[in-house]
């Protein structure tokens, strides 16, 4: 009986709408839609010479990945440098552990940034080296463990 009662109210509960909610709904909905971040298509190269396109989130992603595997490290921002559609470098910055040597720390970044890019675009034209990629150490904490 008890089940019964619950199971009314619950299906009264879900047929009733809310004064107002699908005004708040559709208010919600235009929020969201202004902050979310659009992608960017970025062309890449195929294996057979084939032309695609890849989002600035996929190479973000993998590129966050790739740097949180080096201790102490953590991407803060990217920016991607390009004509167009076609990526042609990238400026990284990072956080990472004070007492790092900084020199050798961006140079393995740049590698690892460049690894990613030719993983993710192919032998892209024009191509760039990791000449092509500036990083910038933005802050350094110290681990507190």
């Amino acid at each position: 009986m008890i089940d019964d009662i619950l199971h009314q109210a619950a299906t009264a509960a879900r047929d009733t709408t809310e004064p107002g909610w699908i005004d708040i709904s559709a208010s919600i909905q235009q929020r969201l839609r202004s902050v979310t971040r659009r992608s960017h298509p970025i062309r890449a190269i195929t294996d057979t010479g084939a032309t695609m396109f890849v989002t600035d989130h996929v190479l973000t992603t993998q590129l966050r990945r790739q740097i949180a595997q080096l201790p102490g490290c953590e991407l803060e921002q990217v920016q991607l440098v390009g004509d167009g559609d076609t990526c042609t470098g990238a400026v990284i910055d990072i956080v990472t552990l004070y007492g790092h040597d900084l020199h050798a720390l961006a140079t393995q970044i740049r590698t690892i940034t460049y690894q990613v890019f030719t993983d993710l675009l192919g032998p892209g034209d024009p191509p760039f080296g990791t000449d092509g990629v500036d990083v910038t150490i933005t802050d350094l904490t110290r681990n507190h463990n």
